[in-house]
């Protein structure tokens, strides 16, 4: 299935409703990393307008990041930490790898409570 994200900006909030649509199985890799390259570049390189909308207090939610990734954003824009998000965090092993679960063979999520 093809997953795809409608965004939605209310104030102070950012929403994204997903919806799935068929896809074969090598392009579910395409989209995820696409959507995963637009959300770190949205998060170390955010463009002016989204700077603006982080000053009026906008929060967006990176859904899927590497705990790695998620930790280096932290320490080096703390200045932005209350207009970020975090959901389904992949835990990685000491060689930034995602952690496979033995029994499903999914990658390990942090559990955020979400």
């Amino acid at each position: 299935m093809r997953k795809f994200h409608k965004i939605y900006v209310l104030p102070g909030v950012f929403l994204i409703h997903t919806f799935l649509l068929p896809v074969q199985a090598d392009e579910l890799d395409d989209v995820a990393m696409a959507m995963q390259e637009w959300q770190y570049n949205r998060l170390f390189n955010p463009s002016p307008a989204h700077r603006k909308a982080e000053g009026r207090g906008q929060v967006f939610i990176y859904d899927g990041l590497t705990d790695v990734t998620v930790n280096q954003a932290l320490d080096h824009h703390f200045d932005r930490i209350q207009n970020m998000m975090f959901t389904r965090t992949v835990i990685t092993d000491e060689n930034g790898e995602p952690e496979i679960d033995p029994i499903t063979r999914n990658q390990l999520v942090e559990d955020d409570g979400c």
